[in-house]
C-alpha cells in the first residue's frame, strides 16, 4: 500500500514538473509580430473578446505566446467561468481558435479546454 502511495506521489509530481517545463518554455510575443492564422499583429489580437461556437461571449485574450519572441503558438485566454470553461487562464493552440465573422471563434469543447494548460503570469 505504501509502495502505491509513493508511486502516485512521484507520477504527481512528475505532472506538475511537465507543466511548469511547457509553461517555462513559452514566451510572450511582441506586439508587433505578425499572427498569419488572423491576418493581424498581436497587438490587435490582445483584448478581443472570444466566442464559443453558438455565439456567446466565454473570453478575452490576455496574451499571445510562442517557443520565442517571433514565433505565436498559443493564445492565453481568460475564462469568464461561464458556458461550462473554469474561470481561469489558458493556454489554447492557435489552431484551436479562427477568426471568423470579425470575431475569434474557439473550436475547442468545454472537457479540452479544461484539460488544457493553466498560465500562471
Amino acid at each position: 500500500m505504501r509502495l502505491k502511495t509513493i508511486l502516485a506521489a512521484v507520477a504527481a509530481l512528475g505532472v506538475t514538473a511537465l507543466n511548469a517545463f511547457a509553461q517555462n518554455s513559452l514566451v510572450e510575443v511582441d506586439d508587433n509580430v505578425q499572427v498569419t492564422a488572423f491576418s493581424a499583429k498581436v497587438d490587435e489580437i490582445d483584448d478581443l473578446d472570444v466566442y464559443n461556437a453558438a455565439g456567446t461571449k466565454i473570453g478575452e485574450v490576455e496574451d499571445m505566446v510562442g517557443t520565442d519572441k517571433s514565433t505565436p503558438t498559443a493564445l492565453i485566454i481568460d475564462f469568464e467561468g461561464t458556458e461550462g470553461y473554469a474561470d481561469q487562464d489558458v493556454v489554447v493552440p492557435i489552431d484551436q481558435v479562427v477568426w471568423e465573422n470579425d470575431r475569434l471563434i474557439l473550436s475547442a469543447d468545454t472537457d479540452t479546454v479544461n484539460a488544457m494548460e493553466v498560465w500562471k503570469d
